[in-house]
């Protein structure tokens, strides 16, 4: 097994690639590609394209950001704007790595209707902030798997967010405590995509903001979804963990191919018929 860990966008990459031939060459390659994306368009860096674009309210997009950008446009439209690319701002205005006296609020708050892109030029309206955060690292795990595409099995981990090529048994994490499980998954050349409020907490707050009313959505706690694109079970797991629990469930069944399982507050399961998981508790 060869593997490969390095910290890039503010999280964790593990790769496995199962072989006992040297992957050097590769793993050079996939840093090189991860770095510059992180010189892009990381909310860390200040003055690279994703600082000035917030700051001069407009840029040009390359191909890596006008990809992201029209796919997560498509989603927040599909999902009622459940999904979001422009809570990050509200984040901030709650106090997200401040103290709790930083913490303000504002009646407006925007959403994702306030990003134009006419040809290459993207516009922000109002003063909303864009950033790339969990969809960025998606997006990352699509590129890494088409380059190691020549690998028959081998797995990418980028901080609990998955794709497996060949078969991996993946242990599914309760969202209420890091050291139970409740239940398994087994990958085969599929995605899948954790998200959980109870992970990034402070305050009375969480990460996972409901758009439609600009605070944290506390009705389901955690959503594990796994499916054959990366950026769709990117963007649903979020959208799941900050819609009411019964739109929840009204999203999982109109998606019939995916495989969902999403945790109330409460600690009740949901389990979409069909579903690939093997859950437990």
């Amino acid at each position: 097994m060869q593997i490969l860990d390095l910290d890039i966008i503010g999280t964790h990459l593990t790769i496995s690639i199962d072989t006992p031939h040297t992957c050097d060459e590769v793993f050079f390659d996939i840093r090189v590609r991860l770095e510059d994306f992180e010189l892009r368009y990381s909310r860390f860096i200040s003055n690279n394209w994703l600082d000035m674009l917030n700051k001069n309210r407009t840029g040009v997009l390359d191909i890596d950001g006008k990809k992201m950008l029209e796919y997560m446009l498509g989603v927040s439209h599909h999902t009622d704007g459940y999904f979001d690319p422009t809570v990050g701002k509200r984040l901030t205005e709650l106090g997200y790595g401040k103290k709790n006296d930083d913490i303000f609020r504002e009646s407006r708050f925007g959403n994702y209707r306030d990003i134009e892109i006419i040809t290459d030029i993207v516009l922000l309206h109002w003063d909303i902030l864009l950033e790339f955060g969990g969809w960025g690292k998606w997006y990352l795990i699509d590129v890494i798997q088409d380059i190691l595409k020549v690998y028959p099995r081998f797995l990418i981990n980028f901080w609990g967010d998955m794709y497996g090529r060949g078969e991996w048994t993946i242990w599914l994490e309760s969202p209420f405590t890091s050291d139970e499980v409740i239940g398994t998954i087994v990958l085969v050349d599929h995605f899948l995509a954790c998200s959980a409020g109870t992970r990034r907490a402070w305050w009375i707050y969480h990460h996972l903001i409901d758009p439609h009313m600009g605070e944290s959505a506390n009705a389901v706690v955690a959503s594990f979804i796994e499916w054959a694109s990366g950026m769709i079970v990117d963007s649903y797991a979020t959208a799941l963990c900050v819609m009411p629990w019964e739109l929840a469930i009204t999203t999982l069944e109109k998606t019939p191919d995916i495989s969902w399982v999403i945790v109330s507050a409460e600690g009740n399961i949901y389990q979409k018929e069909g579903s690939r998981a093997d859950i437990f508790v």
